[in-house]
């Protein structure tokens, strides 16, 4: 049987990904419910993720290096099993006891090692697969993978739970696995990018983790960029992680309310993946990204700063609309702008970096609304007066208050980008494919993986 390849072939093997990521979802609904309800601690949730960031940034420049060494069928395939593994462990745990808050903390950490070989490795793929024309279609529908599986995953997990456990979501989500997996399998890949065996072995393993910040630092324009998206990843977490905290708070620990507005927000996402795909190719990437991050600014957290399930659901669907725009036309000028034989340590460390944002911004979004804002925004508390004509008080009021900060700082950012040259015309000023000629193409994936 013929094995499906390009832009088709992309299609499989993004499917597989659609399965796995609603598994995902459900498990991380899941377990964020229930650690919520067992300690109502906004930093307990908020350092689940923050583990799991935290081992994707450690892991990121080894699998950068080891992504461009290995044969990207085989990369792909072994993150997807090492993540079903964990899963695995972990329902094993709820199978034959009560799993403890530090084990929940493992096995995120573990899932976000794999996730550190993943993400890139897909990055690197779609450059091979598909035509430069296509690169904003297939990373639109990557973005997708994001938000189509919070429109189901809730209503999925949510009875699930309800009536047999955690443990049915878990067993959901290893199947899931499985079936990614057997994606990978379906599809032929083509050649893998070609290294220079020579100055590889000269520089040494640890000099080629560094080739790729080198590579990006000689580059003001992608230096500038850069910036642009390690600012706006903390303050997309920031208010990521404080979503569902200020959700339950306000509701009276409402998971069903958390779930409509999720599901909302979702489908702002999905459809804005849907939107992006269907647009013509541009050559004002950074334009329109600029402008998405207001969107994810004005309306997509500020709006958080009000009450009303109706108003998170209008605050979420437009800024989770925002981030296809800003991930898609982001990820489409690295693939562009760099070459194919280094992308895979490129994306690492573009990952990596963006990546040490998001669990400083857990950390710190937990702290300041535990320990801070929610005490400052009770009926006498020293911001009551400022802010509580707007937000209110008591539970949940201070959490609306980092939203309304989060929301301020990135319109300041998006002014930013539109005032530095470097970042406005960085499409201009970047040779396509890095200016640079690659080595011969290795031995073709198809050959040595089929």
């Amino acid at each position: 049987m013929k094995r499906a390849s390009g832009f088709t072939g992309f299609t499989v093997m993004w499917a597989g990904q659609m399965l796995s990521s609603v598994g995902t979802r459900m498990t991380n609904f899941a377990i964020g419910i229930r650690v919520y309800e067992d300690t109502h601690s906004a930093l307990n949730v908020t350092l689940l993720s923050f583990v799991a960031f935290g081992a994707t940034v450690v892991f990121s420049p080894i699998a950068g290096a080891l992504i461009d060494r290995w044969n990207r069928r085989v990369t792909i395939i072994a993150s997807d099993v090492g993540a079903g593994v964990v899963t695995l462990l972990l329902l094993l745990v709820y199978l034959f006891g009560d799993p403890q808050l530090w084990q929940l903390y493992a096995v995120n950490f573990l899932t976000g090692a794999f996730l550190a070989f993943q993400v890139p490795a897909y990055g690197a793929t779609i450059t091979l697969m598909i035509e430069k024309g296509g690169y904003t279609r297939a990373n639109a529908m990557m973005t997708m993978l994001r938000a189509a599986p919070y429109v189901v995953a809730p209503a999925l997990a949510a009875p699930l739970v309800s009536a047999i456990g955690i443990s049915s979501v878990l067993a959901v989500d290893v199947l899931s696995c499985v079936l990614a997996v057997a994606a990978v399998f379906a599809v032929t890949l083509p050649a893998t990018p070609a290294r220079d065996h020579t100055t590889a072995a000269a520089s040494g393993f640890r000099r080629e983790i560094g080739t790729a910040f080198s590579y990006i630092a000689r580059r003001p324009p992608l230096v500038g960029l850069l910036g642009i998206m390690l600012s706006i990843s903390f303050l997309s977490a920031f208010g990521w992680v404080l979503f569902p905290p200020l959700v339950l708070a306000r509701t009276d620990d409402s998971a069903s309310a958390l779930g409509i507005v999720q599901a909302i927000g979702a489908i702002g996402g999905t459809g804005a993946g849907i939107w992006l795909a269907m647009l013509k190719p541009t050559d004002k990437k950074i334009f329109r990204m600029l402008v998405a991050i207001l969107v994810l600014a004005i309306p997509g957290r500020i709006f958080f700063g009000f009450d009303g399930i109706w108003i998170w659901s209008i605050a979420l669907f437009l800024g989770w609309g925002a981030l296809p725009f800003i991930d898609g036309y982001n990820q489409s000028i690295w693939q562009e702008k760099t070459p194919p034989h280094l992308q895979g340590r490129i994306f690492a460390a573009v990952q990596m970096t963006e990546n040490i944002a998001s669990p400083l911004a857990y950390l710190s979004a937990g702290v300041l609304a535990d320990q801070v804002f929610e005490p400052a925004m009770r009926s006498d508390g020293w911001l009551a007066p400022v802010f509580g004509p707007v937000t209110g008080t008591g539970p949940g009021s201070g959490i609306a208050v980092l939203f309304i900060v989060s929301g301020m700082a990135a319109v300041v950012l998006a002014v930013i980008g539109f005032l530095t040259p470097t970042i406005r015309n960085a499409e201009a000023l970047l040779p396509d494919g890095g200016g640079e000629t690659a080595p011969a193409a290795q031995t073709s994936d198809t050959a040595r993986a089929t």
